[in-house]
């Protein structure tokens, strides 16, 4: 017969090895990837959860890239999300969502962009989806509010 004590301490075992496991399979962060790969420098705005990024201003001159690491941040939407210019094209582009599954969302796989003449085209398992430029002005959405926001010139109401 198996005493108490040894019944704990298989228990023990299989609850350590168990939280190890399941400790490594939720990432704690995400990795969004910008390629240029256009002949003329991109600027931009960065932001996370929609509000402006530590490392906002991005200059990424042809055949550049930038590499944006973040925690996953436990309440919050988790989205990463840039305003960008090529030359008289601009656009805000959503990269990374936790909740979203029509763009990237899965912390433990790299999201790669690659800025283009036609847009953004988010690279995954070898196929490129096309985001295009904006003709007009381009509207994202800050805690519930939609903002018009002109590159140039920054936010308007």
């Amino acid at each position: 017969m198996l005493s108490s004590s040894h019944n704990h301490f298989v228990l023990c075992l299989f609850l350590v090895s168990f939280l190890s496991v399941n400790s490594q399979s939720f990432p704690n962060g995400y990795v969004v990837i910008l390629n240029n790969e256009t002949p003329i420098v991109v600027i931009g705005r960065c932001y996370m959860n929609g509000e402006l990024s530590h490392e906002s201003e991005i200059s990424l001159n042809s055949g550049w890239s930038d590499n944006f690491a973040r925690d996953i941040a436990f309440g919050k939407n988790n989205t990463f999300s840039c305003d960008l210019k090529l030359g008289e094209k601009h656009g805000f582009f959503k990269l990374f969502d936790l909740n979203d599954t029509s763009i990237c969302h899965i912390p433990s796989e790299e999201c790669r962009w690659k800025i283009q003449e036609d847009g953004l085209c988010m690279f995954s398992a070898g196929v490129c989806k096309m985001f295009k430029w904006e003709t007009t002005l381009s509207t994202r959405h800050i805690a519930g509010e939609s903002i018009r926001y002109n590159i140039a010139n920054g936010p308007t109401k």
